[in-house]
């Protein structure tokens, strides 16, 4: 996974993991706007897992993902701090908006261009509204892109807290990947004792005497 991965690359260069933070772990969504909150993570998820990586660390972390066989995917980003330019203005309703990125964070210049930049999508509340912009979003999460290609990807469900990046704080994640825990605890025990039911119901009946009835078989 990637986070297997920066924990590898920092121990290598001996670098706090704080230091190369996933941009997931600068951003959030805001607390009003939680209606939002899954169509955000399944815009957001693929750069929520994308490790930043200061201009100052780059040379070393750029050999050491050249030279190790990583046993998965990582993607990265070389983050010029102090040379990123002021955000362009966006729509009202669009998804940047409805964001807010950590505060005291040395990232917070870059993510803002970024996300408008690349994540100018308008939160539509109807069809009608989705159907007329040029970049929308629903709250479903059906996604359009350049006025002409549209996507939904319901391979897992919007609310599975489990999958999502976004945030500061893993919290809400652990609470949500517990109860997953739970429930996956309580199939595992129902399905056991079903299948010790019908092992038991499948055994012959005792007989009445151990004395048979029928022929000995001698050997």
């Amino acid at each position: 996974s990637q986070v297997a991965i920066r924990r590898a690359l920092c121990a290598a260069l001996q670098l706090d993991e704080a230091e190369l933070p996933f941009a997931g772990e600068l951003i959030q969504v805001r607390p009003e706007e939680h209606a939002w909150e899954g169509a955000a993570e399944r815009l957001l998820h693929n750069f929520g897992l994308s490790l930043l990586v200061p201009d100052r660390h780059y040379p070393a972390v750029a050999e050491w993902v050249d030279r190790t066989q990583l046993r998965g995917r990582l993607v990265y980003y070389r983050v010029r701090v102090g040379s990123v330019a002021s955000a362009p203005a966006t729509n009202p309703d669009a998804l940047p908006r409805k964001l807010t990125i950590k505060p005291d964070s040395p990232f917070y210049g870059w993510i803002e261009q970024e996300l408008s930049k690349r994540f100018d999508y308008v939160c539509c509340d109807t069809l009608e509204q989705f159907r007329r912009e040029r970049q929308a979003v629903t709250r479903a999460g059906q996604v359009k892109s350049g006025n002409d290609r549209h996507e939904k990807d319901d391979r897992h469900r919007l609310d599975d807290r489990g999958r999502y990046v976004l945030g500061w704080s893993n919290d809400a994640k652990i609470a949500a990947l517990e109860r997953r825990a739970r429930s996956l605890e309580k199939a595992m025990q129902a399905a056991a004792a079903r299948i010790a039911s019908e092992v038991i119901s499948g055994w012959p009946e005792a007989p009445d005497s151990p004395l048979h009835s029928g022929p000995v078989a001698w050997a």
